[in-house]
């Protein structure tokens, strides 16, 4: 069999059914890793921990045996952006340090983090373990890779703003393929281009908490942007399941054998991770490029919090402070217009990254640019293609863009909450 330049590392929700799914349909053993986290490890990560699904430390070992059983590695999440100095606490320290060891102790070999000084302390207790970078620390050059690097980690989570630079791409494999550094993007993501707010929504999953959810700003902002203008999410650095070849040519063509893809969502429903996992092993999908990208309709978390039927309490954070009518206004804002991507119609979209990438010295038209405005630097090569290839109802959008304006109002100015 010919050999591959390339690997997947599939996000979990934990159920079994995935193994199966895995088995039929990665012939070629090219998804090597599984990834999660655990509610109750106290730790925060790189989701809301309301939206994490439950599951034990008794459970977490039987899985990754399962794991095991099926060859495949399970990576263990501590990816916040911020831990709020947990780790330097004298108490909370403590606990993280004897969660790493527990961890460890039932086979655990790879984690994820991004605190500097938990790597180096995972690296000096344990040389056996294999240490991911994750995307929130934002490794953007090779200045930063380099950094990284010579930290310790092991693997390094790209910032998206490499996926579609295949010069830089390029670059870094040609410079690291000599070394064990892997390098990984993540392909089904759905974040704005360079997004101004990362950080600070980086900080608001940092700091949830597994007692209730919040509203999300930043997510409600998000997708304001991407819904009342849809050529904004082909901006969005995603990789389509037909051009994954092109990655692995580009690792082939450099000599490069640490190259992977990411997949996400671990806070999916197995129906939704499945489609994913048959798209980017068949490398074709039939259909709408939302339906496997991380497009967050609240119908579309396995675990979304719900209002408790048998008791008093809800999972909605400040409940007993909360408004009733700006509750239930969020979650019509959670529930989304029908947007179709009709995959098939962008065949072809990647070419002009391919061949000239100027996206870092360009503003997008009627997107980052006000509608109408003109600046000597704007492209609307993504609005060309947009107008080929997406559909959706004006009527729809209106009314939910009503809604998700009353929402951003009120969290921005406070209403939210009772006098």
């Amino acid at each position: 069999m010919k050999s591959r330049h390339i690997s997947f590392d599939v996000g979990t929700n934990f159920d079994y059914e995935l193994f199966d799914i895995i088995r039929e349909n990665d012939k070629e053993h090219l998804i090597h890793n599984l990834y999660g986290k655990i509610k109750s490890d106290g730790l925060p990560g790189g989701r809301a921990t309301s939206i994490i699904p439950d599951f034990s430390m008794n459970q977490l070992c039987d899985y990754v045996k399962e794991c095991k059983k099926n060859k495949l590695t399970f990576n263990y999440l501590i990816n916040p952006l911020c831990l709020g100095q947990k780790e330097l606490d004298p108490d909370e320290g403590t606990k993280i340090r004897s969660f790493i060891h527990d961890a460890y102790d039932i086979g655990i070999r790879a984690f994820t983090v991004n605190s500097p000084s938990l790597i180096k302390y995972i690296k000096k207790q344990f040389s056996d373990v294999f240490i991911t970078l994750g995307l929130y620390a934002y490794p953007v050059n090779i200045q930063h890779i380099e950094y990284w690097r010579s930290w310790g980690v092991d693997e390094i989570t790209l910032d998206h703003t490499f996926n579609r630079n295949f010069e830089l791409l390029k670059k870094v494999m040609t410079l690291y393929k000599d070394s064990d550094l892997r390098l990984r993007v993540i392909a089904n993501n759905l974040c704005i281009k360079d997004c101004p707010f990362r950080l600070a929504h980086g900080c608001f999953a940092s700091h949830s908490v597994t007692e209730g959810i919040s509203m999300d700003y930043m997510l409600i902002n998000c997708l304001y942007r991407k819904i009342t203008t849809p050529k904004s999410i082909l901006t969005s650095e995603w990789i389509r399941p037909e051009d994954i070849h092109l990655y692995e040519e580009l690792a082939s063509e450099t000599g490069y054998t640490g190259f992977s893809v990411k997949l996400v969502d671990r806070t999916r429903p197995t129906s939704f991770i499945e489609r994913v996992i048959k798209a980017y092993m068949s490398e074709s999908y039939d259909g709408n490029l939302l339906d496997i990208l991380n497009w967050p309709d609240s119908g579309n978390i396995v675990n979304i919090p719900r209002p408790n039927a048998d008791s008093n309490h809800s999972t909605m954070r400040y409940m007993d402070r909360l408004k009733p009518e700006c509750m239930v206004t969020y979650g019509r804002a959670m529930h989304l217009p029908h947007i179709y991507i009709d995959n098939n119609k962008l065949n072809g979209f990647i070419d002009h990254f391919i061949k000239c990438n100027n996206c870092a010295d360009s503003l997008c038209a009627d997107n980052i640019l006000p509608e109408g405005e003109k600046s000597p630097i704007s492209c609307n090569y993504c609005g060309l293609w947009a107008g080929k290839a997406i559909t959706y109802n004006h009527e729809e959008i209106e009314q939910w863009k009503n809604i998700a304006s009353g929402v951003l109002n009120n969290l921005e100015n406070g209403k939210i909450y009772k006098e």
